[in-house]
C-alpha cells in the first residue's frame, strides 16, 4: 500500500500524488513553477 495521496494543484487545478509530509502537500501546488505563478513571485 502506497502511503502517497492524490492533492489538487492550486494554482493549475491538475491532480498530483505527494506524500502526506511533503512540503507539496503542505503549500498544494504540484511544482516550484506554479507555486512561484500562484504565489505570484
Amino acid at each position: 500500500m502506497s502511503d502517497f495521496e492524490t492533492y489538487t494543484c492550486e494554482h493549475c487545478g491538475e491532480p498530483f500524488r505527494a506524500h502526506p509530509s511533503a512540503n507539496a502537500a503542505e503549500n498544494g501546488y504540484c511544482s516550484p513553477a506554479c507555486e512561484t505563478a500562484g504565489k505570484e513571485l
